[in-house]
């Protein structure tokens, strides 16, 4: 055992004497079992390895204990996905985050200094001050990514996939069906959710599409890289949707619906700090007398954007505002 787990049965003595918590020596050996596995443990597991160690105990015994260990700042709970709920340890001063595999179950702990920094600096800037936070990140672990075949069915994606239709193994049927409801080969769609019995809700831009079994199973499509931007303006330009434009080439007066914030690093964090977020009401209030930077509304504050920078913004739905 090591110095911080020594450090912790220390605590332990002192604060469970202390408020005088009934039967110490057995709720003592649950604190020994838990800190002794460095996983994530249900209570049935904490049950199997205490009966392993030769000590047998009823499991609502030890739910009670690890409630206890939870409140006193030894144990937190968590629980992933659909998964069971479990306990890990929680190490006074030393916060981690989550990667969890929706595939292998696999999960992952990591701690990031920048990502901790730019957590604080985010809540700050919305005038929100941060007091704990969870962050878990679900998709596929290195291994399973390894084994996954390029192509699949629809029907066997995962929600928060992010795909490219392929081609459709069903006949001619399948294609008007898929086409009357306003897909194609070739169009970028994400998993929305996976529904009982087969059935898929997916996205294409801003439109939300159910698919039953059937067809999820003839629509072949391609895994993609993850959907968040890192387009240059000019890549930016060529998939630029009817309607839509550079927030750089819209008019003063002109207002829309942000479609898209592409840049890279900290350009790309910066707007997205600054308020500038998909689905966002953006307004275009004025430029300078050189036409750089340009003023724009968002979320009630006025912000200024160098040109360059609002190269990198996708807006669509753009109208012009109306005067009296």
């Amino acid at each position: 055992m090591n110095v911080r787990h020594e450090q912790e049965i220390k605590q332990f003595r002192y604060l469970f004497t202390e408020e005088g918590v009934d039967e110490f020596e057995k709720r003592f050996k649950v604190l020994e079992t838990f800190l002794s596995m460095e996983t994530h443990v249900t209570s049935e597991e904490l049950v199997d390895q205490l009966k392993q160690n030769k000590v047998l105990m009823d499991i609502d015994f030890v739910e009670e204990t690890m409630g206890f260990l939870c409140k006193f700042g030894f144990a937190s709970r968590l629980k992933f996905n659909n998964g069971p709920l479990c306990y890990e340890h929680r190490h006074l001063g030393l916060h981690h985050d989550h990667m969890i595999c929706t595939k292998c179950g696999k999960i992952i702990e990591f701690r990031d200094e920048a990502l901790e920094r730019e957590q604080v600096q985010l809540a700050a800037a919305y005038g929100f001050h941060m007091l704990q936070h969870k962050m878990m990140i679900y998709g596929l672990c290195s291994d399973c990514l390894k084994k996954r075949a390029l192509i699949i069915p629809l029907a066997r994606a995962k929600q928060g996939e992010h795909l490219k239709i392929e081609s459709l193994a069903g006949g001619r049927k399948a294609q008007m069906r898929l086409a009357s409801m306003g897909l194609r080969s070739g169009d970028i769609i994400d998993v929305v959710s996976t529904q009982g019995g087969g059935q898929s809700v997916i996205s294409s831009g801003y439109r939300r599409f159910v698919i039953g079994q059937g067809l999820a199973q003839k629509v072949m499509v391609k895994y993609m890289d993850s959907p968040l931007c890192t387009d240059t303006p000019d890549e930016m330009q060529k998939h630029l949707p009817v309607k839509s434009m550079l927030l750089s080439e819209m008019k003063q007066g002109q207002e829309g619906i942000i479609a898209k914030v592409g840049g890279k690093g900290v350009l790309r964090r910066r707007l997205l700090e600054m308020g500038i977020n998909r689905g966002t009401k953006v307004h275009v209030e004025k430029y300078a007398p050189l036409k750089d930077p340009l003023e724009i509304i968002i979320k009630g504050y006025h912000v200024s954007l160098r040109v360059e920078e609002a190269a990198n913004i996708i807006i669509e739905n753009i109208v012009q505002e109306k005067t009296s």
